[in-house]
């Protein structure tokens, strides 16, 4: 045993190369496992669709938990420093709840401007809603929101 080990090791641990005989039936052989996995299917059709349904079901949800966080890693990049961009919300108790907003009083601004100075902007807007623009007769809506002159140099 001793020798042979040695004797092994001393070529390098190769392996012979087993190379089938004669070509190989690409064909015949997925045509083969094909016919094996539907004989499977047919013999036990419950355990088939359960095992599809959670495949399907599985598959789905991979994706879409893929594209939620796609979205995320993704958001507002259309602003030139997206990376540095910040929204503040806060949290208040009513009657033992925590809830969050992104509502702020609007003295908040100013206070952010002095007391912050390494804030390059700071801009405020209200909340999204309906606004009726016309222009002689013509009247439309349009959802949107009023905010800072600042807004446009973030």
């Amino acid at each position: 045993m001793g020798t042979l080990w040695a004797e092994f090791h001393c070529q390098g641990a190769r392996w012979p190369i087993v190379k089938p005989a004669g070509n190989l039936n690409l064909t015949a052989m997925f045509s083969n496992y094909f016919n094996i996995a539907l004989r499977g299917l047919r013999r036990s059709k419950f355990f088939a669709f359960l095992n599809l349904a959670g495949l399907s079901v599985g598959m789905t949800v991979a994706m879409l938990i893929g594209l939620w966080i796609w979205d995320e890693l993704t958001y507002n990049q259309y602003h030139q420093h997206y990376d540095r961009l910040a929204q503040v919300w806060q949290f208040q108790t009513f009657n033992g709840e925590v809830g969050s907003q992104t509502a702020m009083p609007v003295p908040l601004g100013p206070e952010l401007r002095q007391k912050y100075p390494d804030f390059a902007h700071v801009a405020l807007s209200s909340w999204t809603f309906d606004h009726i623009v016309a222009v002689g007769d013509k009247k439309f809506v349009r959802s949107g929101n009023y905010a800072e002159p600042v807004v446009l140099d973030v």
